[in-house]
């Protein structure tokens, strides 16, 4: 088990699992984590085999629109969604270039078919590679997507246009945000919850972490 240890000043220890398989204790000092680690085996169990069902399905392909393409390598980046393959050139960068070719129309689609119905006006469309979050909305009214929206099924991808169109209007994750994002979107919450298990998907894909710089 890869496992790190975190001694903070905090009142009660926590386990977080992270999508790569990572396990992290966070804990006072002078705190058993062994005897913390055995009391929490069986949910601890749990968690790593989830994980490496999702190892298994992270390893088919290259993922694109919640399917896995194979892949050819070749001197120019290219998807072609007719044939389910993508072309993996030999630096990243243009890779990224093409999946935000790929990306940039569908979300614009979305923008223009959500925008005018919840009644707001969006500022600029920026495509990035983030981190920590499918999206974001800026003060100004800018939204930013996630480079890895290529990736996931486009019910999901249509359920994170509609949350950040909907900071529009609600800044925080109120109860109103919730109860507005539900008139257009009913769904959330399942789509919620797939979108984790993609994230994990992305995190253990090969060519994902290629694509990433994280090997």
């Amino acid at each position: 088990m890869n496992l790190r240890v975190r001694r903070r000043p905090v009142r009660y220890a926590r386990i977080e699992v992270k999508p790569d398989g990572e396990v992290i204790v966070t804990a006072p000092e002078g705190f058993d984590v062994e005897s913390f680690l055995q009391r929490n085996s069986s949910w601890l169990e749990g968690k790593m085999a989830e994980i490496d069902g999702l190892r298994e399905l992270a390893e088919s392909g290259f993922p694109v629109n919640g399917e896995f393409y194979g892949v050819v390598r070749g001197r120019k980046a290219r998807i072609h969604e007719r044939f389910k393959t993508v072309v993996l050139p030999p630096y990243p960068d243009e890779l990224r270039e093409e999946l935000k070719r790929f990306l940039r129309p569908r979300i614009e689609e979305l923008i223009e078919s959500y925008a005018g119905r919840m009644g707001v006006s969006p500022g600029k469309l920026f495509i990035r590679s983030q981190r920590t979050r499918w999206g974001s909305c800026s003060g100004k009214g800018n939204l930013n997507f996630n480079l890895r929206l290529a990736a996931v099924p486009p019910e999901l991808r249509e359920y994170v246009v509609v949350h950040e169109l909907a900071h529009l209007k609600h800044r925080n994750h109120s109860r109103a945000f919730w109860d507005f994002v539900l008139c257009f979107y009913p769904d959330y919450r399942p789509a919620r919850e797939e979108l984790n298990k993609w994230w994990g998907v992305l995190e253990l894909n090969p060519y994902w972490r290629w694509l990433e710089g994280r090997e």
